[in-house]
């Protein structure tokens, strides 16, 4: 009979850690998956680097997102949108890759084309996913390279 003690004490750690699975969810932050030429990158969107503002029907939303590892060494993927709602029209993307000086890439709304599958503010958190595909230029020979990225993330929503 003293099985169900022993499960009991095991299980609540367990249930604690998956109720609590929804508040860490809600928090800025998210990733960032794709390609950069032939290049896969994965990229992390720190929370403290992910925010949005919304005055009416116009909508500011950017995050950087980060990738420490691999053989790219320090990525860091910035993105910039904005305009009116439901589609925002304006967008700078930069590229750079900190172990080679001159690598940064960029592009804007003449290059890329960004689709909207979500961006919904709900209290104090605006989760935005979506897909950037085009090209964008630069690096230290001043080439075009194709770029294809996919977004999951959560911003603050300030004021």
């Amino acid at each position: 009979m003293s099985i169900f003690p022993t499960m009991y004490r095991a299980g609540a750690p367990l249930l604690i850690g998956l109720l609590a699975l929804p508040a860490i969810a809600d928090e800025p932050g998210g990733l960032v998956t794709g390609s950069f030429g032939d290049q896969p990158l994965e990229l992390t969107i720190p929370p403290e680097f992910a925010s949005a503002t919304i005055i009416g029907q116009y909508a500011d939303a950017s995050f950087l997102a980060m990738q420490m590892e691999g053989d790219q060494g320090p990525v860091n993927l910035q993105l910039e949108i904005n305009g009116e709602l439901p589609s925002l029209g304006e967008m700078a993307l930069t590229i750079t890759f900190a172990r080679d000086l001159g690598r940064n890439w960029s592009g804007d709304q003449d290059s890329l084309t960004l689709t909207l599958e979500e961006f919904t503010p709900a209290d104090g958190i605006v989760t935005l996913k979506g897909t950037l595909t085009g090209q964008v230029s630069g690096g230290p020979s001043s080439e075009t390279r194709p770029v294809t990225f996919s977004f999951d993330t959560r911003l603050e929503e300030l004021d």
